[in-house]
């Protein structure tokens, strides 16, 4: 298959090649709600590195590798089903959402009265709830340093509030219905904090801890109730925030007593700003973290000229990233690939200059109605560039399953037109059962007119991808993948629906050429619809004799 190539004047400019599936198209998704969560399978995290381009393991890293709750017994099964079980109660829920307390005493009187008899996380789930749907993080106080009255009464007259109100309105109403709550202070990594070019001296952040059956645990009440995005509040239940794992915990909030880490083994600040960042749905989605372990900072691979980030995760999920430097996406700079039989994905990052790039891997559930979300968060410094720098071509999730290969060039996102020739060829080696098409667009978005032609080259066993441009400047290849179309089953398919009431007879001719029987076409073209229609295969003769004995 392919189409014609008009000759154009020589040029040589680089131009940009994608490698996107055939017939990709864009769905609209809806965010998922946070509010709501199911129990997570709890599996051992392995720390080694089974992969030769890993990041070597240091001293800092055997640190920090085992992070363990100092209470082992806390989140046993009775307490994650009273947690999940209190999320989600839609009639506290609905209840909450009618109150119209014009006092704390009321707003505590009717606390009292829905939680009357009812276990102890409920009653932490209601004061939760009651906070997030109704305090308005006061970002205009928090960008300006000029923090209006943060005691309970402050904050419940305003319905705002910054971290430290949260935490005080928190433990007051707690206090109220004399159930355990302590205030904590310590350092967290939310916003601005990728901003920083040191570990900070002064506490920034407040959140909660209370104790349930004679184990401690932790309420953030804050991040529960939404984030900043661009000096703006966007307000979202998270639920995740609502007793969750002090070892996932530890990632994001640092305590400044030690005692709230609620850790085996606390750690200080050096490993806490060296750790990686990492959000909720990383330990939603199970994912693990293998390489670089327990750090944020990312090198390069030893002797190669990319680094490499090893993440185990189930097959059921999907993850993508993004290299940028200076809040711009470097082209080329990133590539991720799902090793199946270790369960690992593997993500490789191939910088184009010195500087501080950030690094950030997005996951979300294979055929779920949501898009990606962030979670997890590196820094790649590049003080010294490689020699023989690489970059790779942008492709999908389809080139992995469809178990295809860049054969020329190698290593590179970029093809050129060379001096003297008129095309750039890109060649990819394919199953048999896979064909590919072309497409050659301008830096506006049109497409050039014969500016492509796409052919399966049978002596070499692979596809030939030629693009021609038609002026100097970059341009957009794009190389489109898809299984053949089973045409025995199509026929069938369309026969059985569209025509079967509507002949006695629908004969039609199958012929086996001259690539019958060949390594890409080994069953031949008659056999396949022999299997599907469930016929015999007749010579013209016998189809003949079959016919007449029918009109008789």
């Amino acid at each position: 298959m392919g189409c014609g190539s008009t000759r154009v004047a020589p040029v040589t400019e680089p131009i940009p090649v994608k490698i996107p599936e055939l017939n990709r198209t864009k769905k609209k998704t809806k965010k998922e709600s946070n509010d709501s969560e199911s129990k997570r399978p709890k599996t051992t995290r392995s720390t080694a590195i089974p992969d030769k381009d890993a990041q070597n393991t240091d001293h800092h890293q055997q640190l920090v590798n085992d992070i363990e709750a100092a209470d082992p017994y806390a989140f046993n099964t009775s307490f994650i089903q009273q947690r999940q079980k209190a999320i989600d109660n839609h009639s506290y829920r609905s209840a909450i959402q009618s109150w119209r307390p014009n006092s704390l005493q009321q707003l505590v009187n009717a606390i009292k009265s829905l939680s009357e008899n009812k276990s102890i996380v409920d009653c932490y789930w209601i004061i939760f709830y009651w906070i997030t749907y109704n305090i308005e993080y006061d970002a205009v106080s928090y960008f300006s340093k000029n923090y209006a009255d943060q005691t309970a009464e402050g904050v419940f007259r305003t319905r705002k509030g910054v971290c430290a109100g949260y935490g005080n309105i928190y433990k007051y109403l707690c206090d109220a219905l004399n159930i355990p709550c302590e205030k904590v202070s310590g350092y967290s990594k939310g916003y601005g904090f990728d901003e920083r070019e040191s570990a900070p001296t002064e506490t920034d952040h407040a959140w909660n801890a209370v104790k349930i059956n004679h184990h401690w645990y932790l309420i953030e009440s804050t991040w529960g109730a939404g984030h900043l995005t661009e000096k703006n509040f966007q307000r979202e239940l998270n639920s995740y925030y609502f007793l969750p794992n002090p070892t996932e915990m530890i990632y994001h909030h640092l305590p400044e007593n030690e005692r709230w880490q609620l850790l085996q083994k606390p750690i200080g600040m050096k490993q806490y700003v060296q750790m990686p960042k990492l959000q909720p749905l990383y330990f939603e989605l199970n994912l693990n973290l293998i390489s670089p372990r327990n750090q944020g900072h990312v090198h390069f691979a030893p002797g190669k000229t990319y680094a490499l980030v090893l993440i185990q995760g189930p097959s059921d999920v999907d993850l993508i990233a993004k290299l940028k430097l200076n809040n711009k996406k470097i082209e080329g700079g990133d590539r991720v690939e799902f090793d199946t039989k270790q369960q690992m994905h593997r993500c490789y990052f191939a910088p184009n200059t010195i500087g501080k790039h950030k690094i950030t891997i997005y996951a979300k559930k294979k055929d779920a109605e949501s898009k990606y979300h962030d979670v997890i968060h590196l820094t790649l410094d590049v003080s010294k560039m490689p020699k023989n720098p690489i970059s790779f071509p942008k492709t999908w999730k389809n080139f992995f399953d469809l178990n295809m290969e860049v054969v020329s060039p190698k290593d590179t996102h970029l093809i050129k037109v060379h001096k003297g020739r008129t095309d750039a060829e890109v060649l990819i080696r394919t199953p048999d059962d896979v064909e590919l098409l072309g497409s050659l667009t301008n830096s506006d978005g049109e497409k050039v007119d014969g500016g492509h032609q796409v052919f399966y080259d049978r002596h070499k066993s692979l596809w030939r991808c030629k693009f021609a441009p038609n002026c100097d400047g970059m341009f957009d290849a794009q190389i489109f993948a898809k299984k053949k179309a089973d045409k025995a089953q199509l026929f069938h398919e369309v026969i059985a629906t569209k025509y079967r009431r509507s002949f006695k007879y629908i004969v039609f001719a199958i012929i086996n050429d001259h690539n019958a029987n060949k390594a890409h076409n080994p069953t031949g073209n008659i056999q396949p619809f022999a299997e599907v229609f469930q016929v015999d295969t007749l010579s013209i003769d016998e189809l003949q004799e079959r016919l007449s004995q029918s009109a008789e």
